[in-house]
């Protein structure tokens, strides 16, 4: 009889490893976070491109600007580039964290800021505010505010600013257009 018990034992222990190994390997996707934001951000996907201008100190100048978008990870993270395929690309990840919309900019200066959304006072504009960063101090010069504003579905302003020393070191904006 204890035999019996001994074996029905482990035949139960058995079978529920099995179920929590079948359970652990189930490949359904967990549900995709809501943010207003985000689902905002998730519809820039495709490629952008306009013209850049910058302030530096009252050097002022114009570049080409390209970025292109791109929903991630089980739409839980999207990608933006800047300058593709150059010595100066740069990626900046957004992502949800807890209820806050982050982003990280890993910038071709070598460091990572990583930024908050502001409260919106209009759905049309995402401001993000610099909370810290690895490789990189307040006194280091790095990306320390962006906004993105959401003129209609294929027109799009970017707006920067790199801080050093707690001043104001550049500032630049874009006027983006998504290609078709």
């Amino acid at each position: 009889m204890k035999k019996v018990l001994l074996l029905s034992a482990i035949f139960l222990v058995a079978v529920g490893c099995c179920e929590v190994t079948v359970r652990a390997a189930d490949p359904t996707p967990s549900p995709k976070p809501s943010h207003p934001a985000f689902d905002k951000l998730k519809k820039l996907e495709g490629r952008w491109s306009g013209s850049a201008s910058w302030d530096q100190g009252g050097k002022k100048g114009n570049v080409d600007f390209n970025l292109t978008y791109r929903t991630t990870s089980g739409g839980k993270a999207v990608m933006e580039t800047m300058f593709a395929g150059t010595p100066g690309e740069m990626v900046t990840m957004y992502f949800l964290e807890g209820d806050d919309l982050t982003l990280v900019h890993y910038c071709s200066a070598g460091n990572q800021p990583k930024m908050k959304l502001e409260t919106p006072r209009d759905s049309n504009v995402l401001s993000f505010r610099c909370l810290g960063g690895t490789n990189m101090t307040e006194k280091d010069s790095h990306m320390h505010w962006a906004r993105l504003e959401f003129v209609d579905v294929d027109h799009l302003k970017g707006s920067w600013n790199s801080m050093k020393d707690s001043k104001v070191e550049w500032v630049a904006e874009a006027e983006l257009v998504r290609q078709k």
